[in-house]
């Protein structure tokens, strides 16, 4: 019985693909990502280490900071059994699973990769397009409005500027979202409709078809609610709190338990809806666990501000960094402590290399038992050419 639940075990490869949300926007063939997003993904391809199972495998180009490695080892057990190449995934005889960041056509065919959870993948990824498209929050957003969880504007499909410049003046500052981008790209906020933003509209719409448009929402935090499926069930799996930049790109994440990130977002918000807000997206989720079939992780975005919550600012139906954030707290921080993880991008790597110095000086780290205790850990190599590093701070 054991020797046969070994045999039948499915091995799991993760690979990090952040370029997945524009890939989706891609009808066939291979994206190919500008520079700074292909140096993005090479230097943070190690992320996964944090997030995957003890068991599963990294998909990773070879890394020749032994020094590094030799550090983490302190932390993730095994950790050089975990790392793979794309050809071993490729020559894998035994049964496994791709877990990129996200499916899309490119990870698939750059792997081999033709079945995911023994379907074909090409359905799964026509699939995981519709269910990622900004379109979708307009669904969410009027079941919950049904369900008085929601009292503001729904965001609505725009084909044309004619139309766009209706909502503009009805609400005076709009948020326009092209329906495939990520980290912020893509995202318009727009006081005034001139020539020039009629123009950056006009050529996502003929891009990718149509737009989507909301009302500015006067916010205080931003957050997000994790959800995972295991078994056929989507269940809650956690809370992120995260701060970005005046373009909406991603800057970091707080580290901290869920009970403590829970209070302080019921700081700016109503508890008892948000737990409401939880309990929808279990069930909005599971009925749609048909289309969903391939997808394992799904974070929606949100904003609480002045005691009202928007519930639904995205819906990322891939891995987070509120995932990543997540998973390094539960499995590798000590208990009870709180920080921040965040990603930090130099112009060169001697840049980076002095300035990953100073913060190993500046805050030594304690860990004890595969547990950082406190301060800098860098959760990512610096190898050549590197430029952007993800990292952790435990206070």
């Amino acid at each position: 019985m054991v020797a046969k639940m070994i045999i039948n075990m499915t091995t799991k490869f993760h690979i990090f693909n952040p370029e997945h949300d524009s890939a989706l926007a891609l009808e066939s063939g291979i994206y190919t990502p500008k520079p700074q997003i292909q140096q993005f993904a090479k230097d943070l391809s190690t992320l996964p280490l944090w997030y995957s199972d003890e068991e599963d495998k990294v998909i990773l180009p070879e890394i020749s900071n032994q020094e590094w490695l030799n550090s983490v080892g302190n932390i993730i057990p095994n950790i050089k059994d975990k790392i793979a190449s794309t050809d071993e995934y490729k020559h894998f005889q035994a049964p496994k699973r791709l877990m990129p960041w996200g499916i899309d056509n490119t990870v698939c065919r750059l792997t081999n990769t033709t079945q995911i959870d023994g379907e074909n993948a090409d359905d799964v990824i026509k699939r995981t397009k519709i269910l990622s498209s900004r379109e979708q929050t307009q669904d969410a957003l009027t079941r919950l409005k049904e369900k008085g969880l929601f009292d503001g504007f729904v965001s609505q499909k725009i084909d044309t500027v004619d139309k766009l410049r209706n909502i503009h003046k009805e609400f005076g500052k709009i948020v326009v979202k092209a329906p495939w981008s990520s980290s912020g790209r893509g995202v318009l906020f727009i006081d005034n409709l001139d020539d020039k933003e009629a123009r950056r509209i006009e050529k996502i719409i003929e891009s990718q078809g149509f737009v989507m448009a909301e009302s500015f929402f006067e916010k205080e935090i931003d957050f997000a609610i994790e959800f995972e499926e295991t078994d056929g069930r989507w269940q809650f799996a956690g809370y992120s709190l995260f701060s970005t930049d005046e373009h909406g790109a991603y800057k970091q994440n707080l580290l901290a338990s869920d009970e403590f990130l829970k209070h302080e977002i019921c700081r700016h918000a109503d508890a008892d809806r948000l737990d409401k807000i939880v309990e929808f997206y279990c069930q909005y989720f599971q009925e749609k666990n048909s289309e969903l079939r391939g997808n394992k992780i799904i974070g929606v975005d949100m904003m609480a501000g002045n005691g009202r919550i928007h519930p639904c600012v995205e819906i990322n139906v891939r891995h987070t960094m509120g995932i990543v954030a997540r998973r390094l707290y539960d499995k590798y921080i000590e208990p009870g402590k709180t920080g921040y993880y965040a990603i930090i991008r130099q112009n060169s790597t001697d840049d980076l290399r002095k300035w990953n110095a100073e913060q190993t000086q500046a805050f030594p780290s304690t860990i004890s038992d595969g547990r950082i205790f406190q301060g800098f850990v860098s959760l990512t190599p610096i190898e050549e050419k590197t430029v952007f590093q993800a990292y952790a701070v435990v206070e």
